[in-house]
């Protein structure tokens, strides 16, 4: 058995905030803590252009296109058990073991099915619904077959000495380790609450305040669309945040 980090941002920040992002200098170190206590070799794998590409750049080209999208699905799709699996199996390994809470069920013709977690309260099958046969011959989720409770885990973590048993849960968007997803998208994409843009995209001006305007859909970002009394363009005001 052996541990493995994956570094995923190109400029990681020493420290998490609370419950915020699950890539940082400290979760590195964290990992590396827990992989020594257990005695199990430790790496750490850039995967940071992958991550970049796949997960952030679809992120916010979802929003764009009119989606709302879900990085962590797309993380565990492109991946976890895409880049990191395929990158264990040629090097030998048999399977890459996450502590996602979710069960695979084996079934009489060999194939598998994903299936939610013994503990309801926890399950994350949905952010693992887009793996195909073959990678879940691959994974495995020891967190998922049991009906111990996260505070029972905790406490047998805390009793082998690892030090991450009283560290929060990661429930926001790891690249984003501020919440700020608007500004995050605004960034981006050059946008600011309140733009007034065209079909295309173009910006026209600004708008004090969205009286006036109903929310609607474009391009993935929650705009206001004018009153018939207006000119026929979009305001854009705060996008919808995705929940892991």
């Amino acid at each position: 058995m052996t541990g493995v980090h994956l570094a995923l941002s190109a400029n990681p920040q020493s420290f998490r905030t609370g419950a915020r992002g699950c890539c940082t200098i400290e979760d590195s170190r964290d990992a590396r803590r827990a992989a020594d206590v257990i005695g199990i070799p430790f790496y750490v794998w850039d995967l940071a252009d992958r991550f970049r590409e796949d997960v952030v750049e679809d992120f916010v080209a979802e929003y764009e296109a009119g989606r709302t999208p879900n990085p962590c699905l797309r993380c565990n799709e492109k991946i976890k058990f895409a880049a990191l699996l395929d990158k264990a199996l040629a090097l030998g390994f048999d399977a890459v073991c996450t502590g996602h809470y979710a069960k695979v069920v084996r079934k009489e013709d060999g194939t598998r099915e994903l299936h939610r977690a013994s503990d309801m309260a926890k399950d994350q099958s949905y952010v693992l619904g887009v793996l195909d046969d073959k990678q879940l011959a691959h994974a495995m989720f020891p967190l998922g077959d049991t009906v111990t409770t996260k505070d029972e885990i905790r406490a047998e973590a805390e009793r082998r000495g690892l030090a991450v048993a009283k560290k929060p849960d990661s429930h926001d968007i790891c690249f984003i380790a501020d919440g700020d997803t608007q500004g995050f998208l605004a960034s981006r994409l050059g946008r600011s609450e309140g733009d007034i843009v065209d079909e295309a995209g173009n910006k026209l001006g600004t708008h004090e305040g969205a009286y006036g305007f109903t929310i609607g859909q474009r391009k993935g970002l929650r705009i206001g669309t004018p009153a018939p009394t207006a000119s026929p363009a979009t305001c854009w005001t705060s996008p919808r945040s995705p929940t892991r």
